[in-house]
């Protein structure tokens, strides 16, 4: 039986990321290839998301990757769409894209099987933020059956937003 994320309308980490992008006047656009709308979910469950939260996409399919935000699949040939190059790829693109000043964007492996183009293990995982000052990518392997990768996803992801924010404020 798979258990459902939680949601909390105080989640301890969206809502003060949605604080600090009200207060610069800005907003985030999401790319969850692995999360599967999970850092959107978390971010849309606080109150008042509409004022700092602009849309997601969910491009699981390797045709989608490529047409929804027009990346090239020469990157992806080369690197492979769990790579710090292709991820922070689409985090600018879909920058460019949508107009935002944030986004986040992350390719992984989820699991329970590894991936038949990648020699990465179960778990693996790009998370890529972009915004005013540039982008910033983390590579990580989490443990965990993949409801719990998928959250892991979504709280890393979350608190580099978070962080990229801060710094930029500084």
């Amino acid at each position: 039986m798979i258990r459902a994320m939680p949601l909390f309308e105080d989640d301890p980490v969206a809502f003060p990321v949605g604080e600090a992008l009200v207060a610069r006047g800005e907003k985030v656009s999401c790319s969850e290839t692995t999360a599967g709308g999970l850092i959107s979910a978390r971010m849309l469950s606080v109150p008042g998301a509409s004022r700092w939260f602009e849309n997601a996409i969910v491009p699981y399919s390797s045709p989608t990757k490529f047409e929804a935000l027009g990346m090239d699949r020469d990157l992806a040939h080369e690197f492979g769409a769990v790579s710090p190059q292709w991820v922070t790829a689409t985090a600018e693109a879909l920058r460019r894209m949508t107009g935002v000043a944030w986004t986040v964007a992350e390719s992984g492996i989820a699991g329970p099987v590894g991936s038949r183009r990648s020699p990465k293990p179960v778990g693996s995982v790009v998370i890529a933020v972009a915004g005013p000052n540039g982008t910033v990518a983390e590579e990580i392997v989490f443990p965990g059956t993949r409801v719990q990768v998928m959250e892991q996803i979504a709280q890393r992801a979350l608190e580099m937003l978070r962080d990229a924010i801060a710094a930029a404020s500084k």
